[in-house]
């Protein structure tokens, strides 16, 4: 087995079962004791921070100590929304480093651009604080291998913000597909299929924001590598970088590409990434196939086979609306507290940046790409 298996496959998902991690305890140092209330720092509250603050002032036992933005504006509205709750007001600064000094913040929760998400794990876990950090985990595989190090050396509670990892719609159902329910695994469908953009501003700079091969395909490729126990192994894609150049002159992210995939397992995944969606195509969906039948893991629906004789069915307990990012959130509060691992560890969150990477290594290339060659 070569040195990027040893390195990354082999149990570089960590414990697949039920969405746990198996992963021992680790023992309690910093951050709050069970039942306590835990101290949270909350760094960059734009779109997806302002969901994670208001999602956090529900959850019964956070105290929100201290909010970082270098927008004045955002920050203003952030500490506002503190004191909206009933929260006294926390301390409020531009830059994270200072936030990082404040007293009582047991935890921090980040949502930056993806290109300061490395320097800002890295800076809140050599602070001691338990972490709570945005996915695409980091742009680069060495610095997702020095976040990932960085986690396994200290004694802190790690979380990447793959929310679907704490959603029973998806562990219950990647439970029903280990035990076998839709047979030996064969195929991948991904799709977005956007028609609300395209989203300009660091969004639209590769440098920034990964591409969208990284910064929004990352959430289906965490799926793919939970269910097939690892990492993709070659890739081939093709695509076009060109179609809202003259909405942003510099940006150089892919508009629409199309990719194959490989897993170790034989798995074949393919992926249809677009910007340029009519309203009535806008839709994101999740699929995995197998001899049996297949799973819709937004849905939870399962269909079999003709020659299985069963009706589609959902597999999961939750009907309705499922708001994972509390449940994500919970989850880590939770591990802050009992010092348990948490639902999705640093190792899961590199894993999928790298399964993002090869595909976009693919394109750039224009032929097949390996996750040996990625990882040279």
């Amino acid at each position: 087995m070569g040195d990027w298996n040893r390195r990354h496959f082999l149990g570089a998902t960590g414990s697949l079962v039920a969405g746990q991690a198996l992963a021992t305890a680790a023992s309690p140092a910093g951050g709050a004791a069970p039942g306590d209330t835990v101290g949270v720092g909350v760094i960059g509250v734009g779109n997806r921070g302002g969901v994670l603050l208001k999602t956090l002032l529900a959850i019964p036992g956070v105290s929100i100590r201290a909010v970082c933005d270098n927008d004045p504006a955002h920050l203003e509205r952030a500490l506002k929304a503190v004191e909206d709750a009933g929260q006294p007001r926390p301390s409020g600064t531009a830059e994270w480093k200072k936030l990082l000094e404040v007293k009582g913040v047991d935890a921090v929760v980040s949502a930056l651009p993806c290109d300061l998400h490395a320097s800002n794990y890295l800076d809140t876990l050599a602070a001691g604080k338990d972490l709570y950090g945005e996915k695409p985990m980091c742009l680069s595989p060495a610095d997702c291998d020095k976040v990932v190090a960085a986690a396994n050396k200290g004694k802190q509670i790690v979380q990447i913000g793959h929310q679907r990892r704490a959603d029973p719609r998806f562990i219950e159902t990647m439970a029903q597909i280990r035990a076998g329910e839709i047979g030996e695994l064969v195929e991948g469908r991904i799709l977005w299929s956007n028609s609300w953009g395209p989203l300009l501003g660091w969004f639209g700079r590769r440098e920034r924001s990964g591409d969208w091969v990284v910064e929004q395909a990352v959430h289906n490729w965490d799926v793919m590598n939970w269910a097939c126990q690892g990492l993709p192994v070659r890739a081939a894609a093709l695509g076009r970088d060109d179609l809202f150049r003259s909405l942003q002159s510099e940006r150089n992210v892919h508009d629409y590409y199309s990719g194959v995939v490989e897993y170790p397992n034989g798995v074949v995944v393919n992926i249809i990434h677009s910007w340029v969606a009519p309203g009535k195509f806008n839709e994101e969906y999740t699929r995995l196939v197998g001899t049996k039948g297949g799973v819709d893991f937004n849905t939870g629906v399962f269909s079999y086979r003709p020659d299985q004789h069963r009706a589609d069915r959902v597999g999961h307990s939750h009907p309705g609306a499922v708001d994972n990012t509390r449940l994500a959130l919970e989850s880590f509060v939770n591990s802050v507290r009992t010092r348990k691992p948490p639902v999705c560890r640093a190792e899961h969150g590199r894993d999928a940046v790298l399964a993002c990477l090869l595909v976009r290594e693919a394109l750039d290339a224009k032929r097949v790409a390996t996750m040996k060659e990625l990882l040279a």
